[in-house]
């Protein structure tokens, strides 16, 4: 199985989302996918996270450890490495701030310590990647999953 997440706010802030695709291991057919628009003003950055977070959270426990494809540079270095050296520095950045959206680091930082696991990897955005694109528009709210699932049927 590997999953794909994207994160949107347009304009950023504003309204946004995140989209989370799961296909098959040869990245042939669509399993699930699943996407949450926010009813407040948020950042693509913070909807990038929650994504990731959502994956996590359903599919963290898995053997083997899933793939999960993100195109946030920020995401992927905040979850693959910068959250365990601001926890060792009480949760600041070597500029003394907090970092944003720490709420939601902490919430993955502490299921990474209850073994939720997954092998959180940097897909380039926008470039053709076929999932990466249907979780942008999943995150963006201009397909629903019901939609994303029946075009996939449909176009085999």
């Amino acid at each position: 199985m590997k999953i794909y997440v994207d994160g949107s706010a347009h304009p950023n802030p504003g309204p946004g989302g995140f989209g989370v695709v799961v296909v098959d291991d040869d990245d042939d057919k669509l399993l699930f996918c699943h996407s949450k628009q926010a009813d407040y003003t948020t950042t693509n950055n913070e909807q990038e996270l929650l994504g990731v977070l959502y994956a996590a959270m359903r599919y963290g426990r898995l053997n083997p450890t899933p793939e999960v494809y993100c195109d946030s540079a920020y995401a992927v270095n905040t979850f693959n490495d910068w959250m365990f050296g601001w926890e060792k520095n009480d949760w600041k950045k070597s500029d003394k701030r907090t970092p944003e959206n720490i709420d939601i680091i902490k919430l993955y930082f502490n299921m990474h310590a209850q073994g939720f696991r997954i092998n959180l990897k940097k897909v380039p955005g926008h470039s053709g990647v076929k999932w990466n694109e249907l979780a942008d528009k999943l995150a963006r709210g201009l397909i629903t999953p019901k939609e994303a699932i029946e075009k996939e049927q449909y176009d085999k």
